[in-house]
């Protein structure tokens, strides 16, 4: 007599032929028991490393990552201007990322701050996607406006973000449509937040008032010739409404790359209506250069004492890279050929920038006025800065940034006196 059966674990399908003999035999047990041991052996998951510790399934449609980074600075003022300053050490950012996607069509993202003594939620969402077409985030996360805003901290340039980079909204919570047409050619975002102040980032709302937003960036020759494969210009826009409080007044502040502020309302003033914002942005790798451009324009309605005024107001910047030991530099920043290794003489990648920008109300009306006080706030803010960046390997990034700017008002007796700060930064990405 003989019987025949199978055994299915996982996706293994084990048959077996045998005589009612050896039924009883433990040499069937033993078999059955090698069977399983063997498709138990088939990776269920995996783990490694890739740019962070990692755990996905075989089939690699869900996958969970650990990573983070930490920047630590030490800030030095050169030359002093009307504020008192500080020279310091200290942590720019201390941030665990957890992020991952499940079933292949739905990403998260966790990252929170624990440096300068606080905690805060930067990013907390999630995000489904089929395909590149189109791709639904909700939560907090960037809003899609400023060029260089929407890089991650770890790649900018410079170790803080230019002037046009002070009008744009940081982290907000809301609803975005995201996508790519054409093969990547043409990249979207549209969304809508519950509005936040210039250069900063709410957890939530103060009133019924939401912000639209709407970019489009274009690589026309994004599968084209390989010199013009990186070359983007783009449009953004914001449009919506703001209505502050004395708790949450919506009306931002202004500060240098060494986070002196140099503009700010009179404590009373809060925003009152219209908040539009609109951006012309551009960027350029080829090979070790690297350009990128940006102009924004801000306009905001604000309130003091029953009576509004309108705040226009003007920032752009230039920004020119040059990777010195060959490396190509990217919108992602740049990624050492080879790492430092002081056996076979190999220094990681180098490279050097410079950037000018500027910040200016387009007219008077808010000093005038009384919304700000010009004996303490700037009028028109212009930087010009050099940096150096040293990466032994692609955790590692070390910074060195020279910043002067100098004004016109703010100060009692005409312009404030020009800033010069140095920033020395130790990136580390893990």
């Amino acid at each position: 007599m003989h019987a025949n059966f199978a055994i299915r674990y996982g996706r293994q399908l084990v048959r077996y032929n045998i005589t009612s003999s050896v039924m009883t035999d433990v040499r069937v047990v033993a078999i059955v028991l090698l069977s399983v041991a063997t498709a138990r052996a088939q990776p269920a998951s995996l783990a490694g490393w890739d740019d962070g510790f990692f755990i996905q399934t075989a089939d690699g449609t869900s996958r969970l990552t650990i990573g983070g980074y930490t920047q630590f600075d030490g800030r030095f003022f050169v030359a002093d201007s009307a504020d008192p300053h500080v020279d310091q050490f200290g942590f720019r950012a201390i941030r665990p990322e957890l992020k991952g996607t499940v079933l292949g069509h739905f990403d998260f993202r966790v990252l929170p701050d624990f440096a300068q003594g606080k905690t805060t939620i930067q990013d907390a969402y999630v995000e489904a996607h089929y395909g590149g077409l189109v791709r639904v985030r909700v939560g907090k996360f960037k809003v899609p406006f400023g060029l260089e805003r929407l890089q991650r901290d770890v790649y900018t340039t410079f170790v803080e973000r230019g002037l046009p980079s002070l009008l744009a909204p940081n982290r907000d919570v809301g609803i975005a449509v995201f996508g790519e047409l054409a093969h990547g050619v043409v990249e979207y975002a549209l969304g809508v937040f519950d509005s936040v102040a210039d250069n900063a980032s709410a957890d939530g709302d103060t009133s019924d008032d939401k912000l639209g937003v709407a970019r489009v960036f274009a690589r026309p020759f994004a599968r084209g010739p390989r010199l013009l494969q990186h070359l983007g210009v783009g449009v953004a826009g914001t449009y919506g409404w703001e209505h502050g409080t004395p708790a949450s007044p919506l009306a931002p502040t202004y500060v240098t790359q060494a986070q002196t502020t140099f503009f700010s309302y009179v404590d009373t003033v809060v925003s009152t209506g219209l908040h539009w914002r609109a951006s012309a942005q551009a960027y350029y790798f080829g090979g070790p250069l690297g350009v990128l451009a940006e102009y924004v324009h801000a306009s905001q309605h604000v309130g003091l004492a029953g009576s509004t005024e309108d705040a226009s107001i003007d920032a752009w910047q230039g920004v020119v890279q040059w990777v010195i030991t060959g490396e190509d530099a990217t919108y992602q920043s740049v990624a050492p050929a080879r790492p430092f290794d002081p056996r076979t003489h190999d220094i990681g990648a180098v490279d050097v920038a410079a950037r000018y920008g500027e910040l200016a109300f387009a007219d008077g009306t808010i000093f005038a006025g009384g919304y700000a006080d010009p004996t303490r706030s700037a009028r028109r803010a212009r930087s010009l800065g050099a940096c150096v960046d040293w990466f032994p390997n692609k955790e590692l990034r070390v910074a060195f940034d020279i910043e002067h700017t100098w004004y016109w008002l703010g100060a009692a007796t005409g312009d404030r006196p020009p800033e010069t700060s140095l920033i020395a930064r130790v990136q580390t990405v893990f």
